[in-house]
Protein backbone atom coordinates (compact mmCIF):
# COMPACT_ATOMS: atom_id res chain seq x y z
CA UNK A 1 0.00 0.00 0.00
CA UNK A 2 1.49 3.34 -1.02
CA UNK A 3 0.96 6.34 1.22
CA UNK A 4 -0.42 9.50 -0.40
CA UNK A 5 -0.75 13.10 0.70
CA UNK A 6 -4.40 13.63 -0.26
CA UNK A 7 -6.50 13.03 2.83
CA UNK A 8 -9.47 11.50 1.00
CA UNK A 9 -7.26 9.14 -0.96
CA UNK A 10 -5.43 8.22 2.22
CA UNK A 11 -8.72 7.46 3.93
CA UNK A 12 -9.81 5.29 1.00
CA UNK A 13 -6.56 3.34 1.24
CA UNK A 14 -7.21 2.56 4.91
CA UNK A 15 -10.82 1.62 4.20
CA UNK A 16 -9.58 -0.79 1.54
CA UNK A 17 -7.07 -2.25 4.00
CA UNK A 18 -9.79 -2.78 6.60
CA UNK A 19 -12.08 -4.42 4.05
CA UNK A 20 -9.26 -6.69 2.87
CA UNK A 21 -8.74 -7.71 6.50
CA UNK A 22 -12.40 -7.62 7.55
CA UNK A 23 -12.02 -10.73 9.68
CA UNK A 24 -9.68 -8.81 11.95
CA UNK A 25 -11.77 -5.66 12.17
CA UNK A 26 -14.89 -7.39 13.41
CA UNK A 27 -16.81 -7.12 10.15
CA UNK A 28 -16.72 -10.78 9.24
CA UNK A 29 -17.40 -14.16 10.84
CA UNK A 30 -14.51 -16.51 11.61
CA UNK A 31 -16.52 -19.60 10.72
CA UNK A 32 -18.37 -18.28 7.68
CA UNK A 33 -16.91 -15.18 6.07
CA UNK A 34 -20.15 -14.57 4.17
CA UNK A 35 -22.07 -14.23 7.43
CA UNK A 36 -21.70 -10.92 9.21
CA UNK A 37 -21.42 -10.67 12.98
CA UNK A 38 -21.81 -7.75 15.35
CA UNK A 39 -18.39 -7.72 16.97
CA UNK A 40 -16.74 -4.33 16.93
CA UNK A 41 -13.26 -2.87 16.85
CA UNK A 42 -11.72 0.20 18.44
CA UNK A 43 -8.81 2.48 17.61
CA UNK A 44 -6.33 3.57 20.29
CA UNK A 45 -4.20 6.58 19.35
CA UNK A 46 -1.26 6.79 21.72
CA UNK A 47 0.26 10.08 22.92
CA UNK A 48 0.14 12.21 19.74
CA UNK A 49 1.23 15.28 21.72
CA UNK A 50 3.43 18.25 20.97
CA UNK A 51 6.35 17.13 23.12
CA UNK A 52 6.55 13.91 21.10
CA UNK A 53 5.46 14.93 17.60
CA UNK A 54 6.96 18.39 17.22
CA UNK A 55 10.65 18.59 16.18
CA UNK A 56 11.13 21.10 19.01
CA UNK A 57 9.27 18.94 21.55
CA UNK A 58 10.92 18.14 24.85
CA UNK A 59 11.00 14.44 23.94
CA UNK A 60 10.71 14.61 20.16
CA UNK A 61 10.35 11.15 18.60
CA UNK A 62 12.30 11.03 15.31
CA UNK A 63 10.12 11.51 12.21
CA UNK A 64 6.95 11.33 14.27
CA UNK A 65 5.22 14.15 12.39
CA UNK A 66 5.09 11.79 9.40
CA UNK A 67 2.27 9.77 10.98
CA UNK A 68 -0.16 12.65 11.53
CA UNK A 69 -2.16 12.38 8.31
CA UNK A 70 -2.50 8.62 8.61
CA UNK A 71 -3.66 8.99 12.21
CA UNK A 72 -6.30 11.47 11.03
CA UNK A 73 -7.39 9.18 8.20
CA UNK A 74 -7.80 6.22 10.54
CA UNK A 75 -9.73 8.33 13.05
CA UNK A 76 -12.07 9.35 10.22
CA UNK A 77 -12.54 5.74 9.08
CA UNK A 78 -13.29 4.43 12.57
CA UNK A 79 -15.61 7.35 13.31
CA UNK A 80 -17.56 6.79 10.09
CA UNK A 81 -17.92 3.12 11.05
CA UNK A 82 -19.30 4.22 14.45
CA UNK A 83 -16.38 2.46 16.10
CA UNK A 84 -14.85 3.66 19.36
CA UNK A 85 -11.84 5.99 19.07
CA UNK A 86 -9.60 6.45 22.12
CA UNK A 87 -6.79 8.97 22.56
CA UNK A 88 -4.22 8.60 25.33
CA UNK A 89 -2.44 11.62 26.76
CA UNK A 90 0.65 11.69 28.95
CA UNK A 91 -0.23 14.06 31.78
CA UNK A 92 2.74 14.33 34.13
CA UNK A 93 2.91 16.51 37.20
CA UNK A 94 6.01 18.69 37.69
CA UNK A 95 8.99 16.81 39.17
CA UNK A 96 7.52 13.48 38.09
CA UNK A 97 9.57 10.48 39.21
CA UNK A 98 10.18 9.42 35.60
CA UNK A 99 12.06 12.66 34.88
CA UNK A 100 15.85 12.61 35.00
CA UNK A 101 15.64 15.99 36.71
CA UNK A 102 13.99 14.30 39.70
CA UNK A 103 17.01 12.02 40.29
CA UNK A 104 20.39 13.06 41.60
CA UNK A 105 23.36 12.61 39.27
CA UNK A 106 21.19 11.21 36.48
CA UNK A 107 20.66 12.38 32.94
CA UNK A 108 17.93 11.72 30.35
CA UNK A 109 17.81 8.14 29.04
CA UNK A 110 19.66 6.69 32.03
CA UNK A 111 17.92 3.69 33.60
CA UNK A 112 17.07 3.04 37.24
CA UNK A 113 15.21 0.25 39.01
CA UNK A 114 11.93 1.23 40.65
CA UNK A 115 10.37 -0.97 43.35
CA UNK A 116 6.61 -0.84 43.74
CA UNK A 117 4.72 -2.45 46.61
CA UNK A 118 1.85 -4.71 45.59
CA UNK A 119 -1.58 -4.32 47.16
CA UNK A 120 -1.57 -7.95 48.24
CA UNK A 121 1.97 -7.86 49.57
CA UNK A 122 5.41 -8.17 48.03
CA UNK A 123 6.82 -5.87 45.40
CA UNK A 124 7.56 -5.66 41.71
CA UNK A 125 10.81 -4.30 40.30
CA UNK A 126 10.62 -2.36 37.05
CA UNK A 127 13.42 -0.88 34.96
CA UNK A 128 12.54 2.78 34.44
CA UNK A 129 14.07 4.87 31.68
CA UNK A 130 14.53 8.44 32.88
CA UNK A 131 13.16 11.03 30.48
CA UNK A 132 13.56 14.73 29.86
CA UNK A 133 10.75 16.71 31.51
CA UNK A 134 7.84 16.34 29.09
CA UNK A 135 4.05 16.49 28.78
CA UNK A 136 3.70 18.42 32.01
CA UNK A 137 0.09 19.11 32.92
CA UNK A 138 -1.24 22.35 31.48
CA UNK A 139 1.72 23.04 29.22
CA UNK A 140 1.77 23.40 25.44
CA UNK A 141 3.90 20.28 25.20
CA UNK A 142 1.15 18.17 26.79
CA UNK A 143 -1.48 19.26 24.26
CA UNK A 144 -2.36 17.17 21.24
CA UNK A 145 -0.49 18.26 18.13
CA UNK A 146 -2.40 21.04 16.37
CA UNK A 147 -2.75 19.00 13.18
CA UNK A 148 -4.29 16.02 14.96
CA UNK A 149 -8.07 15.88 14.74
CA UNK A 150 -9.66 14.70 17.98
CA UNK A 151 -13.41 14.21 17.42
CA UNK A 152 -15.79 15.18 20.20
CA UNK A 153 -16.96 11.57 20.31
CA UNK A 154 -13.46 10.28 21.17
CA UNK A 155 -12.58 9.08 24.66
CA UNK A 156 -9.46 10.74 26.10
CA UNK A 157 -7.52 8.81 28.75
CA UNK A 158 -4.85 10.70 30.71
CA UNK A 159 -2.04 8.65 32.20
CA UNK A 160 1.16 9.16 34.16
CA UNK A 161 -0.32 11.83 36.42
CA UNK A 162 0.61 10.03 39.67
CA UNK A 163 3.95 11.47 40.75
CA UNK A 164 5.57 8.25 41.98
CA UNK A 165 4.80 5.93 39.09
CA UNK A 166 5.10 6.25 35.30
CA UNK A 167 2.50 4.93 32.89
CA UNK A 168 3.50 3.63 29.47
CA UNK A 169 0.42 1.48 28.92
CA UNK A 170 -3.00 2.96 28.28
CA UNK A 171 -4.38 0.34 30.67
CA UNK A 172 -1.92 -0.15 33.54
CA UNK A 173 0.69 2.04 35.15
CA UNK A 174 4.25 0.76 35.44
CA UNK A 175 3.62 -0.83 38.83
CA UNK A 176 1.60 -3.38 36.77
CA UNK A 177 -1.33 -2.95 39.15
CA UNK A 178 -2.79 0.58 39.11
CA UNK A 179 -5.39 0.99 36.36
CA UNK A 180 -5.70 4.14 34.27
CA UNK A 181 -9.47 3.78 33.94
CA UNK A 182 -9.50 2.60 30.32
CA UNK A 183 -10.20 -1.05 31.15
CA UNK A 184 -13.20 -0.07 33.25
CA UNK A 185 -14.44 2.20 30.46
CA UNK A 186 -14.20 -0.57 27.82
CA UNK A 187 -16.02 -3.02 30.08
CA UNK A 188 -18.76 -0.43 30.58
CA UNK A 189 -19.11 0.14 26.84
CA UNK A 190 -19.34 -3.60 26.24
CA UNK A 191 -21.97 -3.99 28.92
CA UNK A 192 -23.98 -1.16 27.35
CA UNK A 193 -23.72 -2.77 23.91
CA UNK A 194 -24.86 -6.08 25.34
CA UNK A 195 -27.84 -4.58 27.14
CA UNK A 196 -28.81 -2.58 24.04
CA UNK A 197 -28.70 -5.72 21.89
CA UNK A 198 -30.77 -7.75 24.33
CA UNK A 199 -33.36 -4.99 24.66
CA UNK A 200 -33.78 -4.72 20.90
CA UNK A 201 -34.07 -8.51 20.40
CA UNK A 202 -37.51 -10.05 20.17
CA UNK A 203 -38.32 -12.23 23.16
CA UNK A 204 -40.08 -14.66 20.86
CA UNK A 205 -37.13 -15.00 18.55
CA UNK A 206 -35.49 -18.38 19.08
CA UNK A 207 -32.33 -17.04 17.46
CA UNK A 208 -31.79 -13.92 19.54
CA UNK A 209 -29.06 -11.65 18.22
CA UNK A 210 -25.60 -12.20 19.59
CA UNK A 211 -24.62 -9.42 21.95
CA UNK A 212 -22.05 -7.21 20.20
CA UNK A 213 -18.80 -6.43 21.95
CA UNK A 214 -15.59 -4.61 21.18
CA UNK A 215 -13.34 -7.60 20.60
CA UNK A 216 -10.72 -6.14 18.22
CA UNK A 217 -8.21 -3.37 18.91
CA UNK A 218 -6.00 -1.34 16.56
CA UNK A 219 -3.14 0.73 17.99
CA UNK A 220 -1.14 3.61 16.46
CA UNK A 221 0.90 6.53 17.79
CA UNK A 222 4.13 7.00 19.73
CA UNK A 223 6.35 5.59 20.77
CA UNK A 224 6.42 2.14 19.16
CA UNK A 225 9.02 0.81 21.58
CA UNK A 226 7.45 2.14 24.79
CA UNK A 227 3.85 3.33 25.18
CA UNK A 228 2.56 1.60 22.04
CA UNK A 229 4.28 -1.64 23.01
CA UNK A 230 2.96 -1.81 26.56
CA UNK A 231 -0.52 -0.70 25.53
CA UNK A 232 -0.62 -3.54 23.00
CA UNK A 233 0.61 -6.13 25.49
CA UNK A 234 -1.99 -5.15 28.09
CA UNK A 235 -4.79 -4.95 25.53
CA UNK A 236 -5.15 -8.74 25.54
CA UNK A 237 -6.85 -8.53 28.92
CA UNK A 238 -9.84 -7.05 27.07
CA UNK A 239 -9.64 -7.91 23.38
CA UNK A 240 -9.46 -11.11 21.34
CA UNK A 241 -7.23 -9.60 18.66
CA UNK A 242 -4.75 -6.74 18.82
CA UNK A 243 -2.89 -5.15 15.92
CA UNK A 244 -0.22 -2.45 15.85
CA UNK A 245 0.00 -0.62 12.53
CA UNK A 246 3.75 -0.02 12.58
CA UNK A 247 3.62 2.41 9.65
CA UNK A 248 1.52 4.72 11.84
CA UNK A 249 3.96 4.65 14.75
CA UNK A 250 7.45 5.97 15.34
CA UNK A 251 10.06 4.83 17.85
CA UNK A 252 12.41 6.48 20.34
CA UNK A 253 14.91 3.75 19.36
CA UNK A 254 17.18 3.47 22.38
CA UNK A 255 19.67 0.62 21.95
CA UNK A 256 17.72 -2.50 20.97
CA UNK A 257 14.37 -1.09 22.12
CA UNK A 258 12.64 -1.50 18.75
CA UNK A 259 13.79 -5.08 18.30
CA UNK A 260 12.86 -5.94 21.87
CA UNK A 261 9.44 -4.32 21.54
CA UNK A 262 8.58 -6.16 18.35
CA UNK A 263 9.68 -9.49 19.82
CA UNK A 264 7.74 -8.94 23.05
CA UNK A 265 4.56 -7.97 21.23
CA UNK A 266 4.70 -10.85 18.78
CA UNK A 267 5.33 -13.33 21.61
CA UNK A 268 2.23 -11.97 23.31
CA UNK A 269 0.21 -12.50 20.13
CA UNK A 270 0.04 -8.92 18.87
CA UNK A 271 -0.14 -8.58 15.08
CA UNK A 272 2.62 -6.08 14.23
CA UNK A 273 1.79 -5.07 10.66
CA UNK A 274 4.02 -3.03 8.38
CA UNK A 275 2.02 -2.57 5.21
CA UNK A 276 4.58 -0.31 3.52
CA UNK A 277 6.61 -3.51 3.14
CA UNK A 278 3.71 -5.19 1.35
CA UNK A 279 2.17 -6.82 4.44
CA UNK A 280 -1.39 -6.07 3.33
CA UNK A 281 -3.05 -9.07 4.95
CA UNK A 282 -3.18 -9.87 8.64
Amino acid sequence: MSFVSNSEERKKKWMTFMETNRMFFGSGNDENENEMNENKSCLIVVDVQNDFLSPTGALSVPNSEEIIEDVNALVDVFSERNELVIFTQDWHCPEHSSFASAEKNKKPFDEVVKCYKKNEGGEVKVVQTLWPDHCVQGTKGAEFHERIRVPTSAKVIRKGFRKRVDSYSAFLENDKETETGLSEFIRGVNKGLELSSLTSSSKSDDNAAKSPKITHCVIVGVAFDYCVRFTAEDAFELFDRVVVLEDVTRAVNLGDSVKEARKAMEQKGVHVVKISDGDNNI
